[in-house]
């Protein structure tokens, strides 16, 4: 029963264990697929914000370029900046605004479109067969001529525009605008998941336009990235994932550090793996203390029994000190066990030489209805206890004594074959671990009549000599069924084997009512006499044993009747 309560306990928390780990995988699932859910976000928005500032740049460049050629004197006047010092340039500038009315100046052109857009880092342009080229900045806006062949900040947001001319349809120049990217990198660095990501953004031909650096992505790692991408051997980069987007003239390439992103996701599951621990060890130890004091009270009653069923009497179970349902049980087999003891001590007192009408004298002397009412307690005090098996136990017992204080003289195949089941159980729940069996009844013998009490001791006969409850595969199976008006039963054990001399003498004996001081299988004598009186000469019973392992039991005799109920078979 102790090691029933504890594969109890056990079966709870593996049931707590498996929902604890599913509800804890659900979670890290979840946690998962909102990381990648993040993720991809995250990469939509970048390539929106990208696609929508490079858009945005470029129109402003486009914009300032078709100012600059609409009116064909400013190109030529810009081609004047790029040939004379700035004072010829500026005389340049003064005579030609008296001719045509109209003043441009290319520094101060220069100084206004910067400062009207703060969001240029630089402005760059170039003019045919110059080899100077001009340069602006916020901090110097009315911009130099520098010698420089590409002056354009590397990795910055940067877009260029030819200078068509509108007349002659030859492009007279580039425009390059390059645009501080600090606004954007705030952007991008307030979306977590893009932490082990770099971006770039390259021109159709390669060349940078704009790179942008996860938190943690290290200086070393972004060289060497950098260094592959100038060289568009990004995908050949081992422990990265590679995504590459196409926008209007600009590739935009993601970068991901597979081992970075698997330590963010990680970090992401670990507390939802923590609680799940937590709240297993905190299940399993609650569960573990709250059965704690009821597996050592159940383990106080078992073992009183055991020590009452092994021939002390005087046992009793301590009663314990808090008033619940099992100190209730406790006094109720008690109850039990003082008038058991009360009642043997009576059967030994009297001294009946007969063995059988001792018995029927015990229990005519104990009161059916109170054993049925005592053991029906037990059992709702066991349920109320929850302790389904225990009252599962108490109710097949009680089933058992019933039966044995109805002394009627017949009873069905099926009823005996079900009383039997029940006192093979008892057996069971007491090593659950070690005892198998298996009773299979034909539907067209469940009516067979016969003497009642003829199949219990057939049973008892295996408990008492070929059980071995050292081992773990001890197995009783047994079977009836019909084959023309001859109905058999046969009874198959694997217990201790019995040698050919043996099974000659038992036969013998068992079919020999005579020298009954000699005997040495009463019960299976006494079921061969009421079963060959039942049924007269057509009844046969026979043992066997091949030596090895186990013996078997064979009866055979014309039953009458039968049933067309259903098929059925009890597996334990």
């Amino acid at each position: 029963m102790k090691s029933s309560f504890l594969w109890l306990i056990r079966v709870y928390t593996a049931i707590l264990t498996v929902t604890v780990v599913f509800a804890t995988t659900v979670f890290v699932w979840s946690s998962i697929r909102s990381y990648n859910a993040q993720v991809s976000q995250a990469e939509t928005t970048t390539v929106t914000q990208l696609s929508n500032t490079a858009t945005r740049n470029l129109q402003l460049a486009k914009q300032f370029a078709a100012q600059l050629v609409s009116d064909p004197n400013s190109t030529d006047n810009i081609e004047h900046y790029f040939s004379m010092s700035l004072m010829d340039y500026s005389d340049y500038t003064t005579d030609q605004s008296i001719e045509s009315g109209k003043y441009f100046f290319w520094p101060s052109e220069s100084r206004i479109f910067m400062i009207q857009h703060p969001e240029v880092k630089q402005l760059t342009l170039w003019m045919n067969n110059q080899k100077k080229v001009f340069v602006a900045t916020q901090e110097k806006s009315g911009g130099q001529l520098v010698s420089a062949k590409s002056p354009l900040v590397q990795d910055e947001l940067a877009v260029k525009w030819p200078l068509l001319n509108q007349y002659s349809l030859h492009t007279d120049g580039v425009i390059g605008l390059t645009f501080t990217r600090s606004e954007l990198n705030k952007q991008l660095s307030q979306l977590t998941s893009l932490r082990p990501m770099q971006i770039f953004m390259r021109t159709d031909s390669n060349a940078p336009a704009f790179y942008f650096a996860g938190s943690d992505v290290s200086k070393a790692e972004q060289q060497r990235t950098k260094k592959a991408a100038d060289n568009e051997q990004l995908s050949q980069l081992s422990g990265y994932q590679v995504t590459r987007k196409e926008i209007a003239d600009y590739s935009i390439i993601m970068v991901t550090n597979r081992r970075r992103a698997q330590h963010l996701i990680f970090q992401r599951i670990l507390p939802s793996m923590i609680l799940g621990l937590v709240l297993l060890l905190a299940l399993s130890g609650g569960l573990h203390l709250i059965f704690r004091r009821y597996q050592t009270q159940l383990g106080m009653i078992v073992e009183t029994v055991n020590t009452f069923s092994k021939g002390d009497l005087d046992e009793r179970i301590p009663l314990v000190t808090e008033n619940n349902d099992l100190q209730v049980l406790t006094k109720g087999i008690n109850s039990m066990l003082e008038e058991i003891h009360n009642h043997v001590y009576t059967i030994y007192q009297l001294q009946i030489a007969n063995q059988t009408a001792n018995i029927r004298a015990l229990q005519a002397q104990i009161n059916p209805h109170f054993l049925s009412n005592t053991l029906e307690y037990i059992r709702m005090a066991a349920l109320d206890a929850n302790q389904p098996e225990l009252a599962n136990v108490v109710y097949n017992f009680a089933a058992l004594l019933r039966n044995n204080t109805d002394f009627s003289p017949r009873s069905t195949l099926k009823e005996e074959l079900s009383f039997v089941e029940k006192y093979v159980f008892l057996y069971q729940v007491r090593f659950p671990d070690r005892l198998a069996y298996q009773i299979k009844i034909a539907p067209d013998v469940y009516t067979v009549s016969l003497p009642k009490f003829t199949l219990q001791p057939l049973v008892e006969n295996y408990f008492v000599h070929g059980v071995d409850f050292s081992r773990v595969d001890n197995a009783l199976s047994i079977k009836a069924w019909r084959e023309g008006e001859q109905v058999y039963l046969l009874v198959k054990n694997n217990g201790n084997p019995l040698t050919a001399e043996q099974v000659l003498k038992v036969n013998q004996e068992m079919q020999n009512p005579n020298n009954a001081e000699k005997r040495t299988s009463i019960g299976l004598q006494n079921v061969y006499l009421r079963m060959k009186d039942y049924f007269g000469d057509s009844f046969k019973m026979a043992i066997s044993s091949d030596g090895v392992s186990g013996v078997q039991l064979v009866l055979q005799f014309n039953g009458s009747g039968g049933t067309n109920k259903d098929v059925t078979g009890n597996d334990r």
